[in-house]
């Protein structure tokens, strides 16, 4: 694949907090149920504190519950008001939806990604369709921006700019209210529970 533009930005994408989901292995991308546990929250307030005192332009989020409850939570920490955008959302789970992970997944790695001629069997969203609206929505943000999504469009763009294809990205783990900065092209870091000092010093 090869790049449709360049964007100079710098963007903190959050992974949502754990969710009802997460616990049962649900898939869902539905907008309005599924959200944030006791847990989740805890993991959120914790990702905020780490934020705190950054400065950032806007934090754009993904209008499904678990992800905008995450939105919420660190907005408290950086003073700002959250906008959602439709392109963050999950990946389209297609016949997926409402069902358990582990009906779709190699019975050897449980809880794991789902791969290869399955993803088309259940009729989910393309890896390069979500690769250019996780991209678009970038476009439209130049500056530094908290960017709250899921696991499979972050993991996605990330591979995008690493230079995986997708099957290359099953290995990457991307955890509740981890954190994932890209700027001006480049990972900086990938799925970080703790954020350096160095990655903080892009948003003093």
């Amino acid at each position: 694949m090869t790049f449709l533009y360049t964007n100079m930005g710098t963007y903190l994408f959050v992974r949502h907090g754990e969710s009802n989901i997460n616990v049962s292995g649900t898939l869902s991308d539905e907008t309005d149920k599924n959200p944030l546990t006791e847990t989740g929250v805890k993991q959120a307030r914790r990702t905020g504190e780490q934020l705190k005192g950054l400065k950032f332009d806007g934090i754009i989020s993904s209008p499904i519950k678990r992800a905008y409850e995450t939105a919420k939570i660190i907005s408290e920490y950086v003073n700002l008001d959250v906008k959602t955008d439709n392109r963050l959302r999950e990946i389209g789970l297609g016949n997926a939806n409402g069902h358990n992970i582990n009906e779709f997944v190699d019975e050897l790695y449980k809880n794991s990604h789902i791969t290869g001629d399955m993803r088309k069997k259940i009729e989910m969203e393309d890896w390069d369709k979500l690769i250019s609206r996780i991209k678009d929505c970038m476009n439209d943000y130049n500056g530094k921006y908290i960017f709250v999504s899921h696991s499979d469009p972050i993991r996605a763009i990330s591979s995008y700019y690493l230079g995986f294809a997708e099957n290359d990205s099953y290995g990457i783990a991307i955890k509740n209210a981890s954190m994932t900065v890209i700027s001006e092209n480049n990972v900086l870091c990938l799925g970080a529970i703790n954020l350096d000092n160095k990655i903080k010093l892009l948003f003093r």
